[in-house]
């Protein structure tokens, strides 16, 4: 049984606009396009809302959300490039599509579907809503009401709860039946389109209706505790005979078993669910004798997470070895065997197993990662820096990398290069004036560097050019 109800963020978006009985909505759309104006407000969108709730910056996670999301995104036309996909902790089961391109997905939804293919299905549907381009819409609609729309009210409305979307709708002063009728034409058109999404990149069809149907008995069993304006939403039997109809057009695709989808399920669990919840020892020890092996191997790393979460390093390292003997193709657990050794304080342990792999990151940042942590904390800093900038290379949008490298030249004591490094994470969090901040700092530590400076400050004007859209 699900903890808590679905709620979609734009069945609360809906407050900010009114349909019109015979209104023509736009004809479906496959391309993303993203104004400057929206990317703008796409930046302060986040970071408004990382204010409000904690954004998951684990880099396996993030990689594993990152990589599902490009991958449904890649059979969209325009510049799918400009997409950015984030993982929020959260039980709820929730997934938004925020203003310039920003989705993202709570943890919760990772941990209540059970195949990649109904997590994929919740994705496509937000891209659905991205690419129909339904939050600028109501954008311009609730303009012309003259109703506040910033990115800070955004925010508020799509991680604050019932109290936000009450609250906005109290604002506009609206019938509900006609929010209403505007908001299930908008769910149509990201079903429909949705489904056309998740069958190009390789899932069936059938899942998204599998979550729905869950959803929609769920939330039939918790009708008492749910609002009006949410048990009318279009989690309806309408929208679900909709779905299924449209399904007889998709031809039958096999629902492969994903191992990510796998790990990334248990370590979620492992991380967030905690000692006494779906994250137990003692769960995870039930699920490795599962006569399935994915779940079995999903559960035994799932195990050696939970046992660093609980203090048992030693327990972790044996476990982790254990799976790694088993199954040396999959660099999961070359990183967990890792994780389990560096917790027990066995950084040179940790470097000897993540070189073994023969990648050391360069085609899987990850172990960049873990590596470059190891060697930091081993003394080995100007190895740590090199791993780091050469991943870097590969993977200029990793905020993980960024942070770990200004941590390591702060360790060298080049502080004008650690704040550089603070300050492209910084912005690629979508913190612009703490981008700024810390470019600002990094200028007061250049000596007489006049390559640095100049660097420095190219770089600033760029970023204020970017914020300037936002003012």
């Amino acid at each position: 049984m699900f903890a808590t109800a679905l709620v979609t963020p734009f069945w609360l978006l809906a407050q900010l606009s009114v349909a019109h009985s015979g209104e023509l909505l736009a004809p479906l759309q496959t391309g993303i396009v993203i104004a400057p104006e929206e990317e703008a407000m796409g930046r302060e969108f986040i970071a408004a809302a990382r204010q409000q709730m904690n954004f998951v910056e684990d880099p396996l996670l993030v990689r594993y959300v990152e990589t599902l999301g490009n991958r449904l995104a890649a059979s969209l036309e325009g510049d799918t490039s400009r997409l950015r996909f984030f993982l929020i902790e959260n039980r709820l089961i929730n997934a938004f599509a925020g203003p310039g391109g920003r989705l993202a997905i709570f943890t919760g939804l990772i941990t209540t579907t059970r195949t990649e293919a109904e997590l994929a299905s919740v994705m496509a549907h937000e891209l659905g809503h991205v690419a129909q381009r339904h939050l600028p819409r109501m954008m311009e609609r609730a303009s012309r009401r003259q109703i506040p729309t910033t990115a800070g009210i955004l925010a508020a409305i799509l991680l604050g709860g019932q109290a936000g979307a009450a609250a906005m709708a109290a604002t506009t002063g609206a019938s509900m039946s006609d929010q209403l009728r505007y908001n299930r034409e908008f769910e149509r058109e990201a079903d429909v389109l949705s489904l056309s999404i998740l069958t190009d990149a390789g899932y069936p069809a059938g899942a998204m209706m599998d979550f729905l149907k869950r959803l929609d008995q769920e939330n039939r069993l918790q009708s008492s505790e749910v609002p009006e304006y949410l048990r009318t939403h279009p989690l309806t039997q309408n929208r679900l005979a909709l779905v299924e109809s449209r399904l007889r057009k998709y031809g039958d695709v096999a629902d492969n078993p994903s191992l990510d989808y796998h790990h990334a399920h248990a370590r979620v669990r492992a991380m967030f669910e905690g000692p006494g919840g779906e994250g137990s020892i003692a769960g995870f020890l039930h699920e490795a004798e599962s006569v399935d092996p994915l779940i079995a191997r999903a559960a035994r790393y799932g195990l050696v997470l939970a046992l660093i979460q609980q203090g048992d390093h030693v327990g972790a390292i044996e476990a982790a070895a254990g799976l790694r003997a088993d199954y040396p193709e999959y660099p999961l657990y070359d990183i967990a065997l890792a994780e389990a050794l560096l917790a027990d304080g066995k950084a040179g342990g940790a470097i000897e197993v993540l070189e073994s792999t023969g990648d050391g990151g360069d085609s899987f940042a990850p172990i960049a990662y873990y590596l470059a942590d190891a060697l930091m904390k081993s003394g080995r800093l100007d190895d740590a820096r090199l791993r780091l900038r050469s991943a870097l290379r590969q993977s200029p949008s990793d905020s993980a990398l960024y942070k770990l490298l200004a941590r390591v030249e702060g360790e060298r004591d080049q502080w004008a290069q650690s704040f550089q490094a603070m300050a492209e994470y910084s912005f690629l969090r979508d913190e612009l004036d703490q981008a700024l901040s810390h470019l600002q700092t990094a200028m007061t530590h250049t000596a007489d560097s006049a390559y640095l400076k100049a660097s420095i400050d190219a770089r600033i004007k760029e970023i204020e050019r970017n914020q300037g859209k936002t003012k």
